[in-house]
């Protein structure tokens, strides 16, 4: 009896879990996906079960009400502003298929008008400052496309500002924080209406950012460092700093954000599995994956 009345209580835990889901409006503040459909030449309104981890019709089944699409490419990629671009242009073909699915919202009312006609409301989030290769002028381009953040820095460094991975290379010879240039970017985002993502940013450069920006930052995916020690996370005084800022730090599922053991138990599992005859795929292989557990295209071994 005791076993059965747990069983009936998780149960309705769960039922009410649901239940608050589904009424709730739900926000996705990072989904690669774009990135993803332009690699493996596919749409997200086509069914990409067994291919992708996101399409239209799983985004509806899974209660999503709002997703910011991420808009990256790494340091490497020649000419990032035209493969921006091209990605948003990607999700607007999306739309003008699909316009009783997903609108591309610029505007609070069209925001309040999708929702209420059960339309999933989409914008951009730009991941990574070198996408704008160090032209001020077209944040404004990017605002006007349906960009609502922009991430300062992805792994790599713009000119500007210093990542987490730069900070703690020896040899990186760049300023560290933001430059006189920087802090210029983020007051023009400000004024624009483009949310400061935080997330990716050496300390140095969220430190000079909360002390900059005059409206809310956000973290669009990162985790808390005091539980997973990695330097893609948050310290605490910096996810103190977020709140009194009035900022909001949105959570990475990412396996090793969230277990700092987890590439070395990744690589003792690989090497089993290869001394028994099975071949698994590289997690760092080239290869795309729009689940944020399996990120970015990797040309190269993905560090934290």
């Amino acid at each position: 009896m005791k076993y059965l009345a747990s069983i009936l209580l998780f149960i309705a835990a769960n039922a009410h879990a649901q239940d608050i889901h589904f009424k709730s409006v739900l926000v996705d503040t990072h989904n690669d996906a774009l990135t993803a459909c332009i690699v493996k030449k596919v749409s997200l309104d086509q069914n990409l079960t067994g291919i992708n981890h996101s399409d239209l019709k799983r985004f509806k089944e899974g209660g999503l009400d709002y997703q910011l699409f991420s808009v990256w490419c790494d340091g490497t990629k020649e000419n990032p502003y035209a493969w921006a671009m091209r990605e948003m242009d990607t999700l607007d073909a999306v739309a003008a298929r699909n316009p009783d699915k997903i609108v591309v919202a610029k505007s609070w009312m069209a925001i309040q008008k999708a929702l209420k006609e059960k339309k999933i409301v989409a914008q951009f989030g730009v991941e990574g400052g070198h996408m704008i290769e160090d032209h001020i002028d077209r944040l404004d381009t990017f605002y006007k496309r349906g960009v609502r953040y922009m991430t300062l820095t992805w792994n790599n460094s713009p000119s500007w500002a210093s990542s987490h991975m730069d900070e703690k290379n020896p040899n990186y010879t760049g300023p560290k924080g933001l430059t006189a240039f920087g802090k210029e970017i983020i007051h023009r985002m400000n004024k624009l209406g483009i949310i400061v993502d935080i997330s990716h940013v050496g300390e140095a450069t969220f430190w000079d950012a909360i002390k900059t920006t005059t409206k809310p930052v956000i973290a669009s995916h990162s985790n808390a460092y005091s539980i997973c020690p990695v330097t893609r996370n948050l310290k605490d005084d910096q996810i103190v700093a977020v709140g009194k800022n009035g900022g909001v730090i949105h959570l990475n599922f990412y396996s090793a954000f969230v277990d700092s053991t987890f590439e070395k138990k990744d690589n003792v599992f690989r090497m089993n599995h290869k001394r028994n005859g099975f071949l698994i795929k590289s997690r760092h292989s080239k290869r795309i994956c729009s689940n944020h557990a399996c990120r970015k295209i990797c040309y190269r071994k993905r560090s934290q």
